[in-house]
């Protein structure tokens, strides 16, 4: 249905107890003299005290990227997360400017299968400081870059007008239309599988970032005040995004990894490449991995055939690690079918190994959920080096990046080449402090979650954020993957709710465990009420919404 914009919030109607709407929005917040508008949407769902003096207003939820669409997220799991909060509060998405459903949307490509083919087109080898890739991957990048300016309006158009300060200042106008003082908020990582096989190439990994978190810095930077409610979950360090450096995130990448080879030892016959230790699992699944630079292997039984190279198994691995409580499976029976040769299970990667493009007219998503540009015209944007390719700096972000981790170090340093390629800054940065100390402290002390080891945004990164913001406590999750949802733990689940509901912070220190250990299940029986076992099947459903990236 068409939500039509306006300057006040018309709430329509969109699906059974949900709402939408598009609100009208300064282009630039800059310049007064500027009557252009962007229309952001919105997607909620209502709290069932909505209308009572119990009900608490609205949590504002982004799912990251840059570029993850916050209306798809509330539709696709706004009621679970509506379990966790509390059911006083409505559950609110919002498409970020440029994004999903808000208008106009950056998108560099003429349609869908246009840059499908684009994506294919750039082969399946990672960056390499050291030979030609090198070279390819920034003329890539710089072509992207003109395509986006002239397909969006050119030097003054949407591109420069999507930074994270202008979406923290939406946020802020969005609670005025709605009342409410203060911004509650739940920001971590993006909630999209590939939703178009293509978004898997190696050039293609605009949404693995947990941007939900830096614009949580930027907000809570800019308007102290209006701070509510405000959890951060798998935290990136604000400087090292604004700075665009992408090279603190893989410190625990490879711990991560290891990890899926301990499981499969302690899961015993259960892992498809069972070893009688992690050592021997671990050198068994390099062995098929190293085996493909000499020898990838094709894949006839797949409609179409292709063939599984060492660049697109490392990808699975790496991109796994996100949610090894599932991807475990799957890497390790991949593993186990190029063993075997194993051609009918080898076919079922077809799509996440390798991205492929093909016309599936049956399977057309709308056109506001399909993937696009904005991460370039975001994150890109607020870089002060924008436009500014350093060799130098590249090579050290490389070696820093490898030595974090040998698999992902390659495939993460495209991102440096993404923004030093990019054509233009966006018209407002912010480039204050992102802290909130002293006088300027946040009326109400943030929650961050955090897994012990998350593969792109570490631990050292949310204790070193938790620093900057007076008050803010860290609760660390005992688990591996990306965010805490990528773990199921109803110990952290309760520790959110009890933050939304009586603004209570756990202890200095406080760890949580997850509920289920891969293969093995559930790690020890509870026993629960109603509403206790309502958030445990909240909890463990969430985790079906963390990127099933390497996964069918």
């Amino acid at each position: 249905m068409q939500i039509k914009p306006s300057a006040e919030l018309e709430w329509s109607p969109c699906l059974e107890g949900q709402e939408c709407a598009r609100l009208l929005l300064p282009l630039d917040y800059t310049n007064t003299s500027d009557t252009r508008t962007v229309a952001i949407a919105l997607h909620r769902i209502t709290a069932p005290t909505r209308g009572t003096s119990a009900h608490r207003g609205a949590v504002f939820f982004n799912p990251g990227g840059p570029g993850g669409s916050g209306t798809f997220l509330t539709m696709a799991a706004g009621r679970l997360f509506g379990i966790v909060v509390g059911k006083d509060y409505d559950v609110l998405g919002f498409d970020p400017r440029g994004v999903g459903a808000s208008t106009p949307r950056v998108d560099c490509f003429e349609d869908e299968a246009e840059r499908e083919i684009w994506g294919v087109q750039g082969g399946y080898r990672f960056v390499d400081a050291s030979d030609d890739t090198l070279t390819m991957y920034r003329a890539r990048e710089r072509l992207v870059g003109r395509r986006c300016e002239e397909r969006t309006g050119g030097k003054d158009g949407i591109i420069r007008f999507v930074g994270t300060p202008s979406v923290a200042r939406d946020m802020a106008e969005i609670a005025k239309k709605l009342g409410q003082d203060k911004v509650h908020y739940w920001g971590f990582v993006s909630f999209f599988s590939a939703l178009r096989t293509s978004d898997l190439h190696v050039s293609h990994y605009e949404r693995f970032q947990s941007y939900g978190t830096v614009l949580g810095q930027y907000f809570a930077a800019m308007f102290p005040d209006k701070v509510g409610r405000f959890v951060m979950d798998g935290v990136l360090d604000g400087y090292n995004y604004r700075d665009a450096l992408w090279n603190s995130n893989l410190v625990d990448m490879e711990e991560v990894i290891n990890s899926m080879f301990i499981i499969c030892h302690l899961a015993g016959e259960r892992c498809p490449i069972y070893e009688p230790s992690p050592t021997l699992v671990r050198a068994r699944f390099l062995r098929t991995l190293d085996a493909l630079k000499l020898s990838p292997v094709p894949v006839h039984a797949a409609n179409p055939p292709f063939v599984i190279t060492h660049t697109l198994l490392t990808m699975q691995l790496v991109l796994a690690a996100y949610r090894p409580f599932d991807g475990i499976r799957f890497v390790m029976s991949t593993a186990r079918a190029l063993e075997t040769d194993d051609q009918e299970m080898l076919a079922m990667t077809m799509g996440v190994i390798p991205p492929t493009a093909r016309c599936d007219c049956a399977a057309q998503l709308p056109t506001w959920i399909m993937p696009n540009e904005a991460f370039y015209a975001i994150a890109c944007g607020d870089n002060p080096a924008s436009g500014t390719f350093d060799p130098e700096i590249f090579v050290n972000v490389y070696e820093r990046l490898v030595a974090d981790s040998p698999h992902a170090g390659p495939f993460w340093s495209g991102y440096y080449l993404k923004c030093a390629e990019w054509p233009g800054r966006a018209a407002w940065r912010f480039t204050g402090p992102l802290e909130a100390k002293g006088a300027n402290a946040t009326a109400n002390p943030m929650l961050i979650v955090q897994p012990r080891w998350d593969p792109v945004c570490p631990l050292r990164d949310a204790r070193a954020v938790t620093e900057r913001y007076e008050g803010a406590v860290i609760l660390v999750q005992e688990s591996y993957g990306h965010c805490t949802i990528s773990a199921p733990s109803t110990c952290t689940m309760r520790a959110i709710q009890a933050y939304f509901q009586n603004g209570t912070l756990p202890k200095e220190g406080a760890t949580c465990e997850e509920n289920e250990v891969p293969f093995v299940g559930r790690v020890k029986a509870e026993a629960m009420d109603a509403e206790d076992a309502e958030l445990v099947w909240a909890t463990r459903k969430l985790v079906d919404f963390v990127p099933r990236f390497g996964m069918p």
